[in-house]
């Protein structure tokens, strides 16, 4: 109010954020003049220097002149002086005067100049004096918070500092000698198995004041102690500022800090690269996309028996042909268009077979191919392995340093670090002190010594322009190739047109296109490289310093912690999803294949894309468990999350064994969406459906239990058969659907549901088969329990012999025979068991305790003759790939 005492005073123009127009319209004028190199900004500056005498940022202005333009460093200095004298608070105007003096040879002042402004306490926003104009300087203000531009100048200050005491040849402390931890191995992993989850999760949590003490506690030399000091301070202040631990410092022009690294990457194409090699890449050829690789990983690398060839010829050249395709994937290196051609090579020397059969691709046409056929495309495809071998990113490994940092987490909320207990290896559920991966990387192997960050920055300061001048110069190299190549460099005219395939072998434009793709990931290697070159990372200085604290900790744990071993809550997987994991377990083809495919695909669209993973870790654990115990996987939580997802509907009514084997078939056939590829030609994008076809599907489940059936439709009166063709991974059965039919064994049942006599008398197939599946699973429904006529146990024991699906399935040759391999059952009582073929003997399964054992499937199932069991869910398997399988282990080295 107007003549109050509550009157807000007018602006001081002392910096941006307390400014009145007419200053900033000054203030913007000379920053234009400057940036310009306006021969006129000199004045400018120096009348808003004369006007606001008292304006920290305007003798900013004025030294920015003086030291860009004039090259006058003395002038610089003392208006930088003068700034620091009005703003002593402000890391901007520090950063920028140390900056002059290095650049004069003032060393020691520079130091002096960036000790003295770390130790200001409440440093004031950089960006209050910022040498930007008004309207860029708002626009920083709102993108982030001031503690995120403090904590980055700071660090900027801290990198002078450091540079300046190497300029003036200040000696380097010595890394410390850690102090020998007197730890008794054996009593320390008895604590740690003692602790609870949230005991172990509290113990491994550390704060930056937990470091400090420990480091102040006695043991380390003064200037060792000093040094990690420095280091806990700038990683502190880092982490509660930008809410990480690293940042970008460009090794080009060492002035230019970005906690972001696309903001980095973009700094390095506009300021140094200049955008030169970027018309370079128009010759390089489309590359394979990830789900594309994958689906290649995922062909049949294995020859299919053919009359009167050698089979055992063929597995070597296909194994050839195999190593070579799966270089060029390590490599990056296949482009869409050898891809199509490979395919086009492929399907233009299989045998055609029934249309529509998407299973007949490339995928598994590969394995028919005549061993002639194998040894033509070895031909061809060996040309294609670069002869170049410096490519340096092929040679890249990463180390295990990286692996131990991602362990340490930082809190926002808490203000600590933790190592994760996620990522702990699983312990033995009988408690037993078992080695732990984790355990034994904290308090078993020698600390690394204490690096600072900015020293491991001078290690690895790389700058790559001369390795992009050979990239220039081996792209245009093959530049001529890509003209000469013609349609082969164009993927939709390869797929379809009808082109000779032996030019893009015999005149090098396939290996031309192989070396401009390692070209182009040569030079995403060098961009990666660089920007790791560039990066100053806190973590990898304070790790031991955090495992140093947490050794100390566990030797002074104290001794009432120290209870009897005692087994962790294992994670029980209810009924009866435990017996059909169990089940699953036991199929060989489906376990060893399951570990082979990608277990977590990141463009899924729909399902669960982590379904693969979590069934693999459970797999592992029944693996390394040869006690056959409950399984106890990572993240209790998370199981248990997967658990009752499977378990229980959204009503909370439990799903029925059908019900969830039809779930986890559906999920896994969602989450792996990428490998649902076809060579159909509609489009030559990524393939990321939001509901996944059925048709034409090469995953997990499609690929073993696959069946593609037609529903015969026969009409007596014209005698025209239609079929109506629909594709899915289980054969459901009705009880209800035998009516009242006597039957007595399972190939009886199967028929009394799948034929019928029509008017004419004549008995039809209601299915056919376009082939056999791997695997035959078969489900059971029951909406009544009108089901006395059927003699059970009867059913259950003929399932002994061999089973053959061309009895009720039409379409197929006869001999199409499956053999039992695991089976989920139901006794009256609700209860559920799991039978199992192990070798020459048989698995029994009963609420996930030890499993009995029956020398045969009938002497099984005359165990509970009088629990009167209900099959639920059985899984058959060719009798032809078991004993292929047979003969590859026989013979395995």
């Amino acid at each position: 109010m107007a003549g109050s005492g509550d009157e807000w005073p007018p602006p001081s123009n002392r910096d941006w954020l307390d400014c009145d127009p007419a200053f900033a319209e000054e203030a913007d004028a000379a920053i234009a003049a400057l940036k310009e190199w306006d021969t006129g900004g000199d004045g400018l500056a120096t009348q808003l220097v004369n006007r606001y005498h008292a304006s920290p940022l305007a003798h900013t202005i004025l030294a920015e002149w003086y030291s860009s333009v004039c090259a006058d460093p003395q002038n610089a200095t003392a208006h930088l002086g003068i700034a620091a004298l009005l703003a002593p608070r402000c890391p901007h105007i520090a950063f920028a005067l140390a900056l002059v003096l290095m650049k004069m040879g003032s060393y020691d002042e520079a130091a002096v100049v960036c000790g003295r402004s770390l130790l200001v306490p409440d440093p004031t926003d950089p960006a209050r004096h910022y040498t930007f104009q008004k309207e860029n300087v708002d626009a920083i203000v709102s993108s982030k918070g001031p503690e995120h531009r403090i904590a980055l100048k700071r660090e900027g200050i801290r990198f002078l500092r450091f540079k300046a005491e190497q300029g003036k040849g200040t000696a380097i402390p010595p890394e410390p000698m850690w102090p020998p931890e007197i730890v008794d191995v054996g009593r320390a992993r008895c604590r740690w198995n003692s602790m609870s989850d949230e005991e172990r999760q509290a113990f491994l949590t550390v704060s930056f004041e937990d470091m400090r003490s420990y480091c102040r506690s006695g043991g380390l030399p003064a200037e060792c102690v000093h040094r990690i000091m420095r280091v806990l301070k700038g990683a502190e202040e880092l982490v509660k500022g930008c809410d990480s631990f690293s940042y970008c410092l460009c090794t080009l022009c060492s002035t230019t800090i970005c906690a972001d690294a696309v903001e980095f990457m973009s700094h390095i194409d506009i300021s140094h690269t200049e955008g030169k090699h970027k018309n370079l890449w128009s010759s390089i050829p489309e590359r394979i996309s990830d789900s594309e690789m994958e689906l290649l990983k995922s062909w049949i690398w294995e020859p299919k028996p053919i009359d009167g060839d050698d089979l055992a010829e063929r597995t070597r050249i296909l194994s050839d042909v195999k190593e070579i395709v799966f270089q060029l994937i390590d490599m990056k290196a296949i482009s869409l268009c050898l891809l199509f051609i490979i395919h086009k090579f492929i399907m233009s020397r299989v045998r055609p077979v029934t249309p529509l059969v998407v299973s007949m691709c490339a995928c598994c046409g590969i394995g028919q191919l005549s061993s002639a056929h194998l040894k033509e495309l070895y031909e061809f495809l060996k040309n294609l392995v670069p002869t170049h071998t410096d490519y340096v990113h092929q040679k890249a490994q990463n180390g295990e340093q990286e692996s131990q940092q991602n362990l340490l987490t930082w809190s926002k909320e808490t203000e600590t670090l933790y190592f994760d207990c996620g990522k702990i290896a699983s312990r033995k559920t009988d408690g037993s002190s078992q080695a732990d991966g984790l355990f034994d990387s904290l308090f078993c192997k020698p600390l690394l010594g204490l690096g600072d960050p900015f020293e491991l920055w001078v290690g690895v300061n790389k700058n790559i322009r001369e390795e992009l001048g050979k990239l220039k110069l081996r792209c245009s190299s093959c530049e001529e190739k890509r003209i000469q190549g013609g349609v082969y460099f164009l993927p939709k005219a390869i797929f379809e047109s009808d082109i000779d395939i032996e030019p893009y072998f015999n005149d090098g434009i396939g290996s031309a296109q192989v070396e401009l793709l390692l070209i182009d990931a040569e030079l995403d290697y060098q961009k990666k490289r660089l920007l790791e070159a560039c990066k100053v990372d806190y973590l990898a200085a304070i790790v031991p310093i955090a495992k140093a604290c947490l050794r100390a900790k566990l030797n002074n744990y104290p001794p009432e912690k120290i209870l009897p071993l005692r087994p962790p809550n294992g994670l029980k997987l209810q009924a009866p999803l435990n017996m059909i994991l169990r089940s699953l377990w036991h199929i060989r083809r489906f376990h060893d294949t399951l570990q082979k495919i990608p277990s977590e695909c990141t463009d899924v669209k729909d399902g669960n894309s982590l379904i693969g993973k979590t069934l693999c870790e459970i797999f592992d654990s029944w693996d390394n468990d040869k006690e056959y115990k409950p399984c106890d996987p990572r993240g209790s939580m998370r199981f248990a999350d997967f658990t009752n997802s499977l378990v229980y509907k959204k009503d909370g009514k439990r799903r029925t064994a059908t019900e969830i084997v039809e779930l986890i078939f559906g999920r896994l056939h969602s989450s792996q969406t990428p490998l649902h590829f076809e060579f159909k030609g509609e489009t030559l994008e990524q393939q990321t459906p939001i509901e996944a076809s059925l048709l034409g599907c090469i995953c997990l489940v499609h690929d073993l239990f696959g069946l593609h059936i037609y529903e015969n439709k026969f009409n007596c009166v014209n005698e025209v058969d239609t079929k109506h063709m629909h594709t899915t991974f289980l054969h459901c059965i009705d009880w209800g659907s035998v009516g009242k039919t006597k039957v007595e064994s399972f190939s009886e049942l199967l028929k009394a549901q799948m034929s019928r006599i029509e008017s004419c008398g004549h008995m039809v197939y209601q299915y056919s088969l376009i082939y056999p599946p791997r695997l035959f699973m078969t489900v059971f429904e029951r909406k009544d329990d009108k089901v006395g006529h059927i003699n059970m146990h009867e059913v259950l024991m003929s399932l002994a012999v061999e089973l053959d699906i061309s009895h009720f399935y039409g379409g197929l040759h006869s001999g199409s025979k499956y053999i039992l391999v695991s089976a989920v059952c139901c006794n009256d009582q609700g209860q559920y068991f799991c039978f199992a073929r192990d070798n020459n003997r048989w698995l029994i399964y009963d609420n996930n305790r030890r499993p009995m054992y029956a020398e045969s499937w009938e002497a099984s199932i005359q165990q509970y003759s009088q629990a009167n069991l209900c099959p639920e869910i059985l899984f058959f398997e060719h009798v032809m790939d078991r004993e292929l399988d047979t003969h590859h282990d026989q013979n395995a080295p």
